[in-house]
């Protein structure tokens, strides 16, 4: 692979010769500062997928230059081309957005790109058609207090978001998505918890004891602006101490659903 070496091939993933609890790590919005995140994973031995859209109107986006040599270390997904909001946009330019986002991260990095991420998390019940339609494998969502495989692979929900949410927001989040699962997974494996270190380690305690997939997501910018890399550093090292866990990109991710998937209509 062009990507550093992953910590289990997708062959050994189908074997069933390793766990089947996994942790997977993806980081939005290709901001410089993902230079930091991509050395303490390295730090670590961790793998993660950085998702990264062409332009970014709230903020800074990485150097095409920049890009590519991420790339060369880690998994990179597309975030559309100006990061829009998918959810409020007409078809034809919800298309636009993802199909000439995933052209320009190719062109970029000379090579095909199988993970999407919506910007905001947004997406309308078209959406993920969409991203199907371009020729992606999967969709990552901010559907939060996840984790299991989803029925729709361009429905992908994560663990835990980087950023302590008030109870307030985790509810009014999930009932807005109709997130039905995640509200009751946040009172029950989550514990109501606002302390985001602490709702992830739930997660991989959750994932430990039944399987499943932890899947932390954040913003280095974010991390940067509340001056918590400390605290990521710790998850980081707490993620790499548990041995029972297999560590993976989201493509991987993608791409054993889609074996699984496909083994299943033969």
């Amino acid at each position: 692979m062009n990507v550093r070496a992953q910590n289990s091939s997708l062959a050994e993933l189908q074997s069933g010769s390793v766990s089947n609890r996994y942790v997977t790590i993806s980081i939005d919005d290709g901001d410089a500062s993902d230079f930091r995140t991509a050395e303490l994973l390295d730090k670590y031995g961790l793998q993660a997928t950085f998702y990264i859209p062409a332009r970014n109107p709230e903020r800074p986006v990485m150097s095409a230059h920049q890009v590519r040599e991420l790339s060369a270390r880690f998994e990179v997904g597309a975030h559309t081309l100006n990061h829009a909001p998918l959810k409020s946009l007409p078809e034809a330019q919800a298309w636009m957005e993802i199909s000439e986002g995933k052209k320009w991260l190719e062109d970029t990095i000379g090579k095909s790109v199988a993970s999407f991420c919506y910007p905001r998390g947004k997406f309308n019940a078209s959406t993920p058609e969409l991203v199907k339609k371009a020729g992606f494998l999967g969709g990552r969502t901010c559907l939060f207090n996840l984790h299991g495989f989803p029925r729709n692979p361009f429905l992908w929900g994560v663990s835990t978001h980087a950023y302590s949410h008030s109870k307030l927001v985790q509810l009014r989040h999930a009932l807005l998505e109709s997130n039905f699962a995640g509200i009751l997974n946040f009172v029950r494996t989550y514990n109501g918890t606002t302390d985001w270190q602490q709702h992830f380690l739930y997660g991989l305690a959750h994932v430990e004891q039944h399987g499943g997939i932890a899947h932390l997501y954040l913003h280095s910018w974010e991390i940067d602006e509340l001056g918590q890399w400390a605290q990521l550093e710790a998850v980081f090292a707490a993620i790499s101490q548990q041995h029972c866990f297999t560590k993976v990109t989201n493509g991987v991710l993608f791409q054993l659903w889609r074996a699984r998937n496909d083994d299943g209509r033969n």
